[in-house]
């Protein structure tokens, strides 16, 4: 089990706005300092996706289109745009975050406390 201090400020941030992949990127490089890192953001959006608390996807012109298919498939599809950037979203990712409703119920639980 993921402590939810670890993704809470994504999930609060994403009450209000689509968030970025960078700030889940940030939140496993503070949790997890050093190489290891990476690993522990596939284990975090596996988590997230997992426990339904996000959607994966991208900006269209009507907004935010999430990316279908299995966790396994969305995470894949995560990291290689990852890969493609060297871990530097900033430069284009096409990967962004939005709440579930459970994501929204637990940033309320998390803003509450």
């Amino acid at each position: 089990m993921i402590d939810r201090r670890i993704f809470a400020d994504v999930l609060i941030e994403g009450l209000d706005d689509w968030v970025p992949i960078d700030q889940l990127i940030w939140a496993a490089r503070e949790e997890v300092k050093g190489h290891s890192w990476k690993e522990f953001f596939t284990e975090l959006l596996h988590f997230l996706l997992e426990n339904d608390l996000i959607q994966i996807g991208e900006l269209a012109a009507d907004g935010f289109a999430p990316w279908r298919g299995e966790t396994s498939e969305v995470v894949r599809l995560v990291l290689d745009d990852l890969e493609r950037l060297s871990w530097e979203p900033k430069l284009g990712s096409r990967a962004w975050i939005a709440n579930t409703e459970a994501g929204n119920a637990v940033a309320r639980s998390l803003t509450d406390s």
